[in-house]
């Protein structure tokens, strides 16, 4: 039997991992060389000699270090609270000896979904506290997102187990359940991030001894891309009636501009000019108003005659008496109109318009890809992007200025012409 084994790390000094007479690998020590031979003559003194147990301490016999019994009297007589007992568990699974630990007091004897429900709860959770102070926020909306995917998958599944019960083959048998219950890939990996995101965190803040989630393998395969229309598809989904105005004036004005459904529903008198829209604010049913997906507001081009018929919404809204009223109104004058307005009334038009769209999403966001694509083709990218407010971490830099009036100017030059046929029918949203 070997009695060792000697390997080098990143740093090129060696390191030796003895084994015991009943075959037990002790941890990796350092020699303190990078010379073979002589990291050699360091094993061959700890074999006679002893391993050294600290900087401070007598070197002991190898036998002695890995006496079980010895350890285990250690564990016993020891003045252990549940700290300490966490710390064990730890380096038991470093060693790959135990797949999950418990301590018998503590945060970890808490139950998993309760714990689930308060870390993904604003007004409870120290992780979203945390996020919001470095400037991270979370949205509201996610926040209620994610306690709808914990009662509806997390919940029934996990039921009362403890926090430091949950391990690695737990979640991968839960994930293999949404699977077959079928789910598409993606939902599956987005109901698994509202998991696996809280016990890396419990993990990090030392509630459990190791992270469950370390390593697990997500799904791939079937998620489904958001489609656009073609020219003529566009053309044809413009040139029919559409049953209301608002809705109507909503999808060319994202068509034209690229802005977001929310956005769309956050524009108020104040935001129109005579050829820019300012896009400072965002809509959502959770928090109200609040600034634009990416924090920064922008410019972005206006037609005259997607501007037209903002105006007329405006004439037409029964709150006159508000001094800054939404565009796109609802009968309450604090809110605007519903996204679901503008959802419905699309797949009307579609169909009236006798729009295959079998196996293709298409939806109201696919107004904003639309214009990405066919402005990209006429425009710098960049540019492009200054006015449609897309931003990556890698390109933040590049679109954090404000849009130029040069670039406002062509972007509506060019939306102008590549949008042209569809403008000669914006007296059909009537």
């Amino acid at each position: 039997m070997r009695r060792y084994y000697l390997h080098t790390r990143y740093n090129g000094i060696f390191y030796a991992e003895l084994v015991t007479e009943k075959g037990l690998r002790l941890t990796a020590r350092s020699t303190g060389t990078k010379d073979r031979d002589e990291a050699l003559l360091v094993v061959a003194g700890w074999l006679k000699g002893g391993v050294p147990a600290g900087r401070k301490r007598k070197p002991g016999p190898v036998a002695a270090a890995a006496d079980l019994s010895s350890i285990l009297n250690t564990v016993k007589r020891a003045d252990i609270d549940a700290d300490g007992a966490m710390r064990i568990v730890a380096a038991l699974r470093e060693r790959d000896l135990v797949d999950f630990g418990i301590t018998k007091a503590g945060p970890g004897r808490e139950k998993f979904i309760t714990f689930l429900f308060r870390f993904w709860d604003p007004a409870r959770s120290p992780y979203l506290k945390d996020k919001a102070v470095h400037g991270h926020k979370i949205t509201k909306k996610y926040c209620r997102e994610a306690a709808q995917k914990i009662g509806n998958h997390w919940r029934p599944y996990f039921k009362d187990t403890a926090l430091n019960r949950i391990s690695r083959q737990n979640l991968r048998e839960f994930s293999i359940a949404l699977h077959d219950k079928g789910l598409r890939s993606a939902t599956i990996n987005n109901v698994m991030i509202t998991g696996t995101s809280a016990l890396r965190w419990a993990f990090t803040e030392g509630l459990i001894p190791a992270d469950p989630a370390a390593g697990l393998v997500t799904f791939t395969g079937d998620k489904v891309s958001r489609d656009i229309l073609a020219g003529e598809e566009t053309e044809a989904l413009f040139s029919v009636e559409w049953r209301d105005k608002r809705a109507y004036a909503a999808a060319l004005l994202s068509l034209t501009t690229g802005i977001r459904s929310g956005e769309v529903r956050g524009i108020r008198k104040d935001d129109i000019g005579e050829a820019v829209l300012d896009v400072s604010h965002s809509w959502n049913d959770t928090e109200g108003l609040k600034r634009p997906k990416n924090g920064e507001p922008r410019r972005a081009p206006l037609l005259p005659e997607v501007r037209a018929l903002l105006l007329e919404l405006l004439k037409e809204t029964p709150h006159q008496d508000l001094e800054n009223p939404f565009a796109f109104f609802s009968d309450n004058p604090e809110k605007p109109c519903s996204a679901m307005l503008f959802l419905r009334n699309l797949k009307r038009a579609i169909q009236a318009a006798g729009i295959d769209i079998a196996g293709r999403k298409i939806d109201f966001h696919s107004f904003r890809h639309i214009y990405a694509s066919r402005m990209a083709e006429r425009m710098a990218a960049d540019k492009v992007a200054k006015v449609t407010g897309h931003r990556s971490r890698a390109a933040a830099k590049v679109y954090q200025d404000h849009v130029n009036a040069g670039i406002l100017a062509e972007a509506a030059s060019e939306a102008a012409k590549e949008f042209g046929n569809v403008l000669q029918f914006t007296r059909k949203g009537a």
